[in-house]
C-alpha cells in the first residue's frame, strides 16, 4: 500500500464567478487535488511538502491578475479530518432512474436504484459530485450492455470504470499517473464488491491492450489535450468514446482537436458550464 501524504495545506478561494472555473482549472494544473465549491467559495488541497507554498505564492499571483478583489486563505489539515468533513459535503447523487452514486455510509437497501455506486471520499480523488463526471455517469449507463472492455483514462478514484463494472462490463483498464490514487481505487473496489476485471495502472507511459469498446477520459484541458492524440488508435471502430472535463467555453478548440482524431461527434451533453462529448469511432 502506498504511504499517502498525512498532511495537507487547504485553500480557500474567493474570486468572481466569471473567473471562477479558470482559476479551478489553474489550481488543478498546479498539481491540486479534491476541489470543493461551497457557495461563493472554491477550496483546493495540496500535499504538504517543501514546494507547496511557492505552488501557492503561485496560485495567489495568478488570481488577483485576474481578479484584484480575489482572497486566498489557507490551513494544514491532517487526512483523517480532511475526510471527516466530506460527509457533511458528499450526499447521494441521483444519476439517472437506475444509477445512483452512494457514499459509504449510506445503506444501499435504502435506495431503489438498481446500480448502487459506493465511494469512500479521500483527498485528491472523485465522489461524483461534479458535473463533468454525472455527464460520464449518464452516458455509461446508456453505453454499457454487458460484456464490454472499457479503458478508463484518468481513473481518479476509480468511479467511472467501477460503474462500467457494475453495469456489466467484462472488463476495464483503469490509467493514472498519481500514486496517490491507488489506496483510494483499492478501497472503492472492495466497497463494491469487485474482486477482478478491474486492471490498475499507474504509470506515466502505460501499456494499453487495445482494442476497447468504449473509452472515457473524464480530465481538466491543461492535462487532457496533451495526452488525448496517444488513444487515438485505442477503441475498435464502431466504438464509443467519451471526453469530457471540458467548459463549455473550450467547445471550438475541443472540436479542433477531435477533428484530428478517427472520432465523429455523435452527441453534446452539457451540465451548468460544463460539456461532454459521446463519439463514435469512424
Amino acid at each position: 500500500m502506498i504511504d499517502t501524504t498525512s498532511q495537507w495545506v487547504s485553500a480557500d478561494i474567493r474570486i468572481a464567478d466569471q473567473h471562477r472555473e479558470i482559476a479551478i482549472d489553474f489550481a488543478m494544473a498546479l498539481g491540486g487535488l479534491a476541489i470543493v465549491e461551497k457557495d461563493d467559495v472554491f477550496q483546493v488541497s495540496y500535499p504538504l511538502d517543501n514546494e507547496t507554498q511557492l505552488i501557492l505564492d503561485e496560485l495567489k499571483t495568478f488570481l488577483i491578475d485576474l481578479d484584484q478583489a480575489a482572497s486566498i486563505s489557507q490551513d494544514v489539515v491532517d487526512r483523517e479530518n480532511w475526510n471527516k468533513n466530506w460527509q457533511a459535503f458528499f450526499k447521494p447523487t441521483a444519476i439517472t432512474e437506475q444509477l445512483i452514486i452512494l457514499p459509504e455510509w449510506e445503506v444501499p437497501d435504502q435506495f431503489p436504484q438498481a446500480i448502487k455506486t459506493r465511494i469512500r471520499p479521500a483527498m485528491a480523488f472523485g465522489t461524483g459530485t461534479h458535473e463533468t463526471t454525472q455527464l460520464c455517469l449518464e452516458i455509461l449507463d446508456e453505453l454499457v450492455q454487458g460484456g464490454e472492455r472499457v479503458l478508463d483514462v484518468g481513473t481518479g478514484s476509480g468511479i467511472l470504470g467501477i460503474t462500467a463494472l457494475l453495469k456489466g462490463a467484462a472488463e476495464v483498464d483503469g490509467l493514472e499517473n498519481d500514486p496517490f490514487t491507488e489506496e483510494n481505487i483499492r478501497d472503492n473496489l472492495e466497497l463494491n464488491g469487485i474482486q477482478s476485471g478491474f486492471n490498475l495502472q499507474i504509470s506515466e507511459t502505460p501499456v494499453l491492450n487495445p482494442p476497447y469498446d468504449i473509452m472515457v477520459a473524464n480530465i481538466i484541458r491543461a492535462r487532457l489535450f496533451p495526452i488525448l492524440p496517444d488513444y487515438f488508435a485505442s477503441v475498435r471502430r464502431g466504438g464509443r468514446v467519451i471526453v469530457s472535463g471540458l467548459l463549455q467555453v473550450e467547445d471550438l478548440e475541443t472540436r479542433e482537436l477531435l477533428a484530428l482524431s478517427p472520432w465523429e461527434i455523435l452527441k453534446t451533453y452539457t451540465k451548468n458550464e460544463w460539456i461532454a462529448y459521446l463519439c463514435e469511432v469512424v
